[in-house]
């Protein structure tokens, strides 16, 4: 849909793109947008200490619109049922690309548990089995098939993978045909690819959005990719060494060394190793493969799969979600009601 000021009313502020057509504008006056997802209220004059500052509405250079800021939060029509919403962006075509159920201003005076615990359980099905849980976003191939979940910090999820059932985190990507795209391994599992098994985890994994994970399929479930972190020696059918070992650097929240990720990438017959163009290729057939996976969780996300109290510096849960594989009772010091450890952290299902 192209909209125009010429539209609008009550516009008090405009941004335009450098052809001249509007990018951003902001209201004081009550619109109705049609939408590809029905009417839609954009924000006019709601102020609360949640309440981002900036526009109402964003645009395409092409005039058409991107994204709605709601007034309220309001249930939008989407190709998977009715979902409460307070942004909605759209591809330029008009047809449906993400929505969030909440989009508030983190600050001093508005947490991200403040933000949180206004987010509602969502129960969405799919063949890889049906996701419960806080979400952040939703996004839409722009067919109208499931393109990505967001998960909310701390949120996590039973998968049923093609390389078997495992806990995720963060969030899930899926195929246009409804196959599981990609998924965040909540804490390290061991996987079974092309060279062996490897313990797969991404130590610094992007962690706010569900469209791009370290464990990759394509459309028809083979592995196509995934994350660990320690060392690979590669040996070629002459007996020569190649080996290829992370990086470190200091954590993030804490001043210990951790290190960081090595990408395994599976093509045929051949695997891609590192990371960006210190990535090496070789061929599956013609080299042996030794992955020495050393893997930190402590540093980086210590509290991914954490306690909802307790300590997740000592891994004692005083309470948590067993379904999402916090531990309800236990501690890590002696294994008590902990299904496994990572680092210190109850990591498993409740025993």
């Amino acid at each position: 849909m192209t909209i125009t000021t010429a539209d609008l009313r009550g516009v008090t502020g405009r941004i335009l793109h450098l052809s001249g057509t509007i990018r951003d504008c902001t209201l004081n006056e009550r619109n109705v947008i049609p939408t590809s997802c029905g009417d839609l209220v954009p924000r006019y004059e709601k102020l609360e200490v949640r309440t981002k500052p900036g526009q109402s509405l964003s645009f395409y250079k092409s005039g058409a619109l991107r994204s709605v800021y709601l007034e309220d939060q309001t249930q939008v029509q989407t190709p998977i049922g009715p979902l409460e919403a307070e942004l909605v962006s759209f591809y330029e075509d008009g047809s449906l690309n993400t929505i969030f159920q909440l989009n508030g201003q983190l600050s001093y005076a508005w947490t991200e548990q403040n933000e949180k615990s206004l987010a509602k359980e969502w129960s969405l099905a799919f063949e890889f089995g049906t996701i419960t849980a806080k979400l952040i976003a939703v996004r839409f191939h722009p067919e109208g098939q499931v393109r990505s979940l967001t998960l909310w910090p701390g949120e996590a999820i039973k998968l049923t993978t093609p390389v078997g059932e495992i806990v995720g985190r963060t969030g899930v990507a899926i195929h246009p045909n409804g196959a599981l795209a990609s998924f965040e391994p909540a804490v390290p599992v061991a996987i079974n690819t092309p060279i062996g098994y490897v313990l797969a985890y991404d130590v610094d994994a992007f962690t706010i959005d569900g469209d791009q994970n370290s464990v990759r399929f394509d459309d028809q479930g083979n592995l196509t990719h995934l994350t660990t972190a320690g060392e690979v020696i590669v040996e070629d059918a002459t007996g020569a060494t190649v080996r290829i070992s992370s990086n470190t650097r200091f954590a993030l929240t804490e001043d210990v060394l951790v290190k960081l990720s090595i990408e395994l990438t599976f093509d045929g017959d051949q695997v891609t190793i590192g990371r960006g163009k210190e990535a090496q290729t070789f061929s599956i057939a013609d080299c042996k493969f030794t992955v020495i996976s050393d893997i930190d969780t402590k540093g980086l996300t210590s509290c991914d799969v954490g306690c909802d109290s307790g300590s997740c510096e000592t891994g004692d849960c005083a309470s948590g979600d067993c379904a999402s594989g916090s531990c309800e009772t236990g501690t890590c010091a002696t294994n008590d009601g902990c299904g496994s450890c990572v680092d210190g952290q109850c990591a498993g299902e409740c025993a």
